[in-house]
């Protein structure tokens, strides 16, 4: 999945460099082609990204330049991802003229990606009527809390979502059950918004185990890391009403037994019966001395926080 990337503030901006500093490639292409925008000077040199992609915007009135500029870059994208923080005025105000002008030229679909101040301190009203305006400008909407560490949430469960579909050449292994881009997107496009969950596990080399005890290893240790995505969720929500779900396995081929798939749909359709759940691996090659294994969760057509 390649993605047009513009964080859009300080926030936005500083993730926005993770992807680009340090976001997944294929074929030696980014995934994440990034860009920020900025209100202020000193907030432009410290974020580490290509001067040609960063952009000084005093208000929603620069955003036809900023977008004149980036038809001069020469890249492939799929979709398109505007990072945002809502405590952020200037950053709210100029991704919502960016998404509508981006809407009137691009059939892309849009995820607007945004952090919401932390539960409980908040002007709920305030934050209503703000994702009223998100959801009439974008596609798809993703919602973080804004704690301190949800930059790095995002930059491990995006990197994970990005790679669903895409074929190295080199290394030539493709899933049991293939998620490309468009399975994403439609799981993501829904009334209401999204939410992501993610686990990550280091995973030992088993010499000395029979065939039928590692499947049992691998098949538990998928359940576990369902389990511990969906106490990891971006926002707290009532996962009970969600719409639709997708399920991301991804690692070592081995490592991902369909067994542990199937009875982790079987666990998410126990939430909701008329849940709609896409599913699929996504084969990642051990390093030369470990091995991962990640499981993503999205959650879409969500209607409230709980606070």
């Amino acid at each position: 999945m390649r993605l047009l990337t513009v964080g859009i503030g300080l926030r936005g901006a500083k993730i926005a460099e993770l992807f680009y500093k340090h976001g997944v490639r294929v074929n030696r292409s980014p995934l994440f082609k990034c860009f920020a925008i900025l209100s202020d000077e000193l907030q432009i040199r410290s974020v580490s990204i290509d001067d040609d992609r960063k952009y000084y915007v005093g208000d929603r009135r620069g955003i036809p330049g900023f977008i004149n500029a980036l038809t001069r870059h020469y890249e492939i994208w799929e979709g398109n991802l505007v990072i945002t923080s809502l405590e952020d005025d200037f950053a709210f105000d100029v991704s919502v003229e960016f998404c509508e002008r981006l809407k009137a030229f691009s059939e892309d679909p849009i995820i607007y990606l945004t952090l919401i101040p932390s539960l409980g301190a908040v002007d709920v009203s305030e934050i209503k009527k703000k994702m009223r305006k998100i959801q009439k400008v974008s596609d798809i909407i993703l919602v973080f809390e804004g704690k301190a560490d949800s930059d790095a949430k995002i930059f491990d469960a995006m990197n994970m979502l990005a790679l669903a579909g895409e074929v190295d050449i080199k290394k030539r292994v493709a899933g049991e059950v293939v998620v490309d881009t468009s399975d994403i997107f439609n799981a993501l496009k829904s009334d209401g918004f999204s939410v992501v969950g993610f686990a990550e596990q280091k995973v030992s080399f088993d010499f000395f185990k029979k065939a039928s005890e590692l499947k049992a290893v691998r098949t538990r240790r998928i359940l576990e890391m369902l389990d511990q995505a969906m106490n990891n969720l971006s926002i707290n929500t009532e996962l009970e009403k969600a719409k639709s779900a997708l399920l991301l396995f991804c690692g070592p081929k081995e490592e991902v037994t369909m067994e542990g798939i199937f009875e982790a749909i079987s666990r998410v359709e126990k939430l909701n019966k008329d849940i709609i759940i896409r599913y699929g691996d996504c084969p990642i090659p051990p390093a030369l001395l470990t091995k991962k294994i990640a499981v993503v969760v999205l959650f879409s057509g969500l209607k409230s926080f709980k606070f």
